[in-house]
């Protein structure tokens, strides 16, 4: 059982913390990032199931039981890289849309393209990692990712606008979305050039909403 000490904060509190850990927030903050690049760099060079806590904890220079203090397991790790990674795609998508003028509903869709594909292309072997190293099928780790309820909303904002006509945004969103995985694989594995496949995701998604011409 770990021990503990009590620490004065300046109000005059008292709090507890774990013996060993970090002094204060900001050098906790430094040292758990640490960890979790420490550990997502060697998901990706040597697969999730390969690498061990103790690489992990080396990698990092740090005390194994530093990095229990952090983090349990490597599941845990690995879902606090997903996130990392969702955000990170979403930074992205998000930069781009905002910069669309609000009655520009072309724009938005071929922007929420160049930033899904920017990060795909950018993250693909982290990308790799956190989907597949779970365990769980493709089809369920997508269900209710933001990246696609967030282009369900910019279908849903334009149907509302009058920018085009669609029967069910949902279902129009995860088409649209495997079209877009589908693309960025094809241009993985050479049977596209990368750089073709933002201009040829926005023509077959203007098709998907009819608002070819």
């Amino acid at each position: 059982m770990k021990k503990s000490t009590t620490v004065a904060t300046q109000s005059g509190q008292k709090n507890t913390r774990r013996i060993g850990a970090p002094s204060g927030p900001r050098r906790s903050d430094q040292r758990r990032a640490t960890l979790i690049e420490a550990a997502g760099k060697l998901f990706v060079e040597q697969g999730y199931e390969a690498t061990t806590m103790d690489e992990i904890a080396a990698a990092a220079n740090v005390a194994k039981g530093t990095l229990y203090h952090y983090f349990s397991n490597k599941a845990e790790l690995l879902q606090v890289l997903r996130e990392g990674f969702e955000s990170e795609v979403m930074k992205r998508i998000r930069s781009r849309v905002d910069m669309c003028h609000d009655d520009d509903w072309r724009g938005r869709i071929k922007a929420w393209i160049d930033g899904a594909v920017n990060a795909y292309f950018a993250m693909q072997e982290l990308h790799d990692i956190v989907i597949y190293s779970t365990g769980m099928p493709f089809r369920n780790a997508m269900a209710d990712a933001e990246i696609t309820r967030y282009l369900a909303q910019l279908i849903r904002d334009g149907v509302q606008a009058g920018a085009w006509k669609v029967d069910d945004e949902h279902w129009t969103a995860v088409v649209m979305f495997y079209s877009f995985r589908g693309g960025c694989d094809e241009a993985i594995i050479g049977a596209q050039r990368p750089e073709d496949i933002p201009e040829k995701l926005n023509t077959l998604f203007l098709k998907i909403l009819d608002v070819t011409t």
